[in-house]
């Protein structure tokens, strides 16, 4: 893997959209949006929608397939996800980031 961007997820991110750091898609064009394929540990396929929104100091954020993503891995407020992206992967193929999920563990007070 080439690179790789690791956060913590908050209730905006497990509730309506995935934000990432701006030099996370650096590459990626202002203003525009794409749909992104993510295999997960499973080895399932996911396509997210990215949109960087246009001018200086905007995040790109992921949606579309990611709420079934959450959903399908039940996340919460808590757990990591890591993406990382492989240029030498086929980039034909779509398939140019992974993506994993660090589980929280939830302690229960008596």
């Amino acid at each position: 893997m080439e690179k790789s961007f690791t956060k913590k997820l908050n209730d905006i991110d497990i509730e309506r959209r995935l934000l990432l750091s701006e030099n996370c898609i650096k590459d990626f064009p202002r203003g525009h949006e794409v749909y992104l394929k993510f295999k997960d540990e499973d080895g399932q396929v996911w396509t997210f929608r990215c949109r960087v929104p246009p001018g200086g100091g905007s995040k790109p954020a992921l949606s579309g397939d990611w709420f079934l993503f959450v959903r399908s891995k039940h996340l919460k407020v808590g757990d990591v996800i890591e993406i990382a992206l492989d240029r030498e992967k086929d980039q034909a193929a779509g398939e140019q980031f992974t993506i994993k999920v660090k589980k929280t563990t939830s302690t229960t007070r008596n």
